[in-house]
């Protein structure tokens, strides 16, 4: 089977020839430091190319190597500029949100957020929300895809690399003030929230007239969840949140015909019906080691109405495990959701600076031993 016919059949919720596996999304790469030790591992001289400062789009030959059978159209950024001072080690995006990394640590944290301040909606009238239809997010990308589909054979996810509409809604207010927000100035939230979610409406229209028909997956995404619990309550999604997530949602796949793909972080098992009633495809990272995300009994209850994508323990396993500790992973991940299609094997979002080259290499050898249809149980 062909890759794009492979990942299209079990997306169907049929069985294909192997588990479809991927590697390079926003949501689904590797960060810098675990792919140059790839790299030497496995003896290819490659330049690292990066998006968001550390996320990789890793290099052909990797993904050849691997048999992944995902490629990626990823929107270009638009502006953004470091901050005067500290230049190096913090920048502004495009929202004003202000990123910095500490000595101690490889990753950007936000530490200044523009609406923090504002106390009404007519402050919030002074706030200039980005530019969706920036002309630069989508230059050569209809090319880019047209050439994917016609002249290879493998699956196109269309990736735009955005927070979702609770994260950007918290990154611009400062968590806590929004979590207040919700519970004592609904009205307040909620207009916040209608502006960012129009805008990640006109941003993916922009996007998906230009990919949207060659793509047969599109990105999108929200983390409202911990490792153990929900980060607002299920009432508080359903009558706040949740009809700006189906705005969004219906308005790509009425744009599309391509699957639809959400990520969420965390202990996010109460919403998954929500998820499902809203149209979403394919449920990702999977986050095995949270709360109530057994692999086994998410197959059994939802396995028919939604596809699983990830999977692969990146808390515990990838990184502290021996190779046959990922072997054993890998091969208990595929007997729980591959079985009757709907599965997409890769690691529990992106592989992160403390996974050795050889558990990488270990996962996808698996996925390939262990993968095979019909799944031996």
């Amino acid at each position: 089977m062909k890759p794009r016919e492979r990942l299209l059949t079990s997306l169907q919720h049929r069985e294909p020839d192997r588990v479809p596996l991927d590697l390079g999304g926003m949501m689904t790469t590797i960060e810098t430091v675990a792919y140059d030790n790839l790299k030497l591992h496995l003896g290819i001289e490659a330049e690292t190319k990066k998006f968001m400062r550390e996320h990789v789009s890793p290099d052909e030959r990797v993904l050849r190597l691997f048999e992944i059978d995902t490629r990626y159209v990823r929107m270009n950024p638009s502006k953004s500029r470091q901050t005067p001072e500290d230049i190096g080690d913090a920048y502004i995006d495009e929202w004003g949100i202000v990123w910095k990394k500490p000595e101690s640590s490889l990753y950007y944290d936000p530490v200044e957020y523009p609406l923090s301040k504002i106390q009404s909606i007519k402050d919030l009238n002074r706030y200039d929300l980005p530019d969706p239809y920036d002309p630069i997010r989508i230059d050569g990308l209809r090319e880019q895809a047209e050439v994917l589909f016609r002249e290879t054979d493998y699956a196109i996810i269309a990736d735009a690399p955005q927070q979702g509409i609770f994260e950007t809604t918290y990154l611009l207010r400062g968590l806590n003030n929004f979590l207040e927000d919700l519970a004592f100035r609904e009205r307040f939230a909620r207009e916040l929230l209608a502006r960012v979610s129009d805008y990640m409406i006109r941003l993916y229209d922009h996007f998906l007239t230009a990919v949207g028909d060659y793509v047969q997956v599109v990105l999108t995404g929200d983390d409202v969840a911990m490792q153990d619990r929900l980060l607002i309550s299920p009432s508080m999604y359903r009558k706040v949140l949740k009809p700006f997530h189906g705005k969004l949602w219906r308005f790509i796949k009425q744009k599309t015909d391509a699957y639809l793909f959400v990520h969420s972080c965390g202990s996010v098992y109460p919403l998954i019906p929500d998820f499902i009633e809203l149209g979403v495809d394919i449920l990702n990272p999977v986050q095995v080691s949270a709360t109530s995300m057994d692999t086994m009994r998410l197959k059994k209850e939802f396995g028919e109405q939604i596809s699983f994508w990830g999977a692969i323990d990146t808390q515990k396993i990838l990184p502290y495990g021996s190779s046959e500790d990922v072997e054993l992973e890998v091969k208990r991940r595929i007997r729980d959701l591959a079985p009757g299609g709907g599965y997409v094997l890769c690691a529990v979002h992106d592989i992160q600076a403390d996974v050795k080259p050889e558990n990488i290499v270990a996962m996808y050898d698996s996925a390939k031993k262990y993968g095979r249809y019909p799944i031996e149980q």
